[in-house]
């Protein structure tokens, strides 16, 4: 997309004034003119007369809903095929089934991320504009075979270009976001290219935390048959394992107490699409059997619910936890790995591809400055080759991160070595107790805020249990002792004692 040409045009609806200005704050530096409304009647209004590229609601507004706002826009022939994405503070299931179910093609949910938005629009831009031709392409094909027979020549023309197009349009979202030329990135792209059109294997991806397992997931999707249905992230880690079955098949009204209506779950808002399961390992063992007759099935039934359901759903999948490991140890089913594994994809961490460090950070940076309304510095020779130097103990993340503390802290138009906000090339060096002071806050890159909150309870407290850490953060067992032991295996927290009876205390990242 040319950042300078307006080319796409948006409707973003939403009654709070600072959500849509920050989204034209994303989406206008980078191709878009946005035209803002405030509520559900007047973003119809503007639809039907702008006939935008893309239109953004919020589902709950004043007067006319997102939800009846997107009805009345399908029926409508100049806005039914226009991509529409939800934006939405709450997104349970009930809700994002609804969604889907009014003509939705993708939704963000509050508080959103530029990443998250810039990635969801542009994909979905450039699919309409590319299927927009395709269907002009068809139109074309159809009169010439309405010719007399000396159109062969021209038949011929057409076939070849919509050869060239649908080859476009399945392999747009490979090279797309990846952002390198390293040999590692390149064969990932090859293998996302071998099995996009392959749309009923199911893939594991594989990689250390931060190094893009989502993105190639929705590379695969986009590039599909099944583009059209929706993508469904879900983080296995992060569901109750007593929740685990309603949420995964849905259950009827009534099956359970706090079941006060029907409600479809995750395979069901997938249905005709990808259900994305990141964090694999994490998935209760219970509910691997369960998903594996499902899969093995290929229907399902409903919690509370006697009737067998089909289903179609093309499932995606992401680790970072050795699952061979985990099936010698019989806390991961062997079965449902191979069902699940019928093809892999491995990032390889950014240490492994230094190559594509220079062009990662200069994306970064451009980005960060255009969100910021700034110039984008230059990089000097020495503040690429200290960029290059560093191992990334939280990859493309942390890569991210340091570029916006740098451009934060440069205010020069040339970024030299000393201005780049890493302090030793080499994590855990010998280069004095300051700076491994500050080698280790750039370790805290890859944390997320629930770590990072834990990781702050620790250093304040000495000492968290599981129990306590349920308390703050408001987790599930599970989802608390994940988090817990990841942080002891990365070197934030050292477990003492074992069981009820364990604590955990600082580790060598926070001594």
């Amino acid at each position: 997309m040319s950042v300078g040409s307006k080319q796409y045009r948006v409707v973003i609806a939403d009654d709070v004034e600072e959500v849509r200005e920050s989204l034209r704050a994303v989406l206008e530096p980078n191709g878009y003119d946005a035209f803002l409304a405030p509520n559900g009647d007047l973003a119809l209004q503007i639809s039907l007369k702008a006939k935008p590229d893309l239109i953004m609601l919020d589902i709950t507004m004043p007067g006319m809903s997102g939800f009846e706002a997107a009805r009345q826009l399908r029926q409508h022939t100049e806005t039914a095929g226009i991509p529409l994405i939800f934006i939405t503070g709450d997104a349970d299931v009930q809700t994002l089934v609804e969604a889907f179910e009014v003509g939705a093609v993708d939704y963000i949910t509050k508080p959103f991320t530029r990443e998250e938005v810039l990635a969801r629009a542009n994909t979905h831009v450039e699919l309409y504009r590319l299927r927009k031709e395709l269907e002009e392409e068809i139109q074309r094909r159809q009169k010439a075979e309405a010719r007399s027979e000396s159109a062969e020549i021209a038949l011929s023309i057409a076939d070849q270009r919509l050869e060239a197009m649908n080859q476009e349009i399945s392999g747009k979202w490979v090279k797309k976001g990846f952002i390198g030329h390293s040999s590692g990135l390149k064969k990932v792209i090859r293998d996302i290219e071998k099995i996009q059109l392959n749309d009923s294997i199911s893939v594991i991806i594989t990689g250390e935390s931060g190094v893009g397992k989502e993105l190639i997931a929705r590379a695969i999707h986009q590039g599909s048959p099944r583009s059209d249905g929706p993508f469904v992230a879900i983080n296995c880690a992060s569901i109750p394992k007593d929740l685990a079955e309603s949420l995964f098949f849905g259950h009827i009204k009534g099956s359970f107490s706090g079941a006060v209506k029907d409600q479809v779950g995750y395979f069901g808002m997938a249905e005709g699409g990808t259900l994305f399961l990141d964090e694999l390992g994490e998935l209760p063992l219970e509910m691997q059997s369960k998903l594996l007759r499902v899969l093995e099935e290929k229907q399902l039934r409903q919690v509370g619910s006697s009737r067998q359901i089909k289903t179609n759903v093309r499932i995606l999948s992401a680790t970072n936890r050795d699952l061979i490991g985990s099936m010698k140890d019989q806390t991961f089913r062997e079965d449902l790995y191979y069902r699940l594994a019928r093809f892999s994809i491995h990032m390889p961490p950014l240490r492994n591809r230094k190559e594509d460090v220079p062009a990662l950070a200069m994306h970064f940076m451009d980005q960060f400055c255009k969100e910021i309304g700034r110039s984008a510095p230059r990089l000097s020779p020495g503040a690429i080759t200290k960029l290059v130097a560093h191992d990334y103990p939280g990859n493309v993340r942390e890569l991210k991160n340091i570029m916006e503390r740098t451009v934060i802290e440069c205010d020069s138009s040339r970024i030299q070595a000393h201005d780049v906000f890493i302090t030793s090339s080499k994590p855990g060096s010998d280069a004095g107790s300051e700076l491994n002071h500050l080698t280790k806050e750039n370790a805290r890159y890859a944390l997320s805020e629930q770590e990072e909150a834990i990781a702050r309870h620790v250093e304040e407290h000495k000492r968290i249990t599981n129990s306590q850490c349920r308390s703050i953060l408001g987790l599930s067992i599970h989802r608390a002792n994940y988090l817990l032991n990841k942080l002891a295996q990365s070197g934030f927290l050292q477990k003492v004692g074992a069981k009820r009876n364990a604590c955990y205390i600082p580790g060598s990242l926070l001594n």
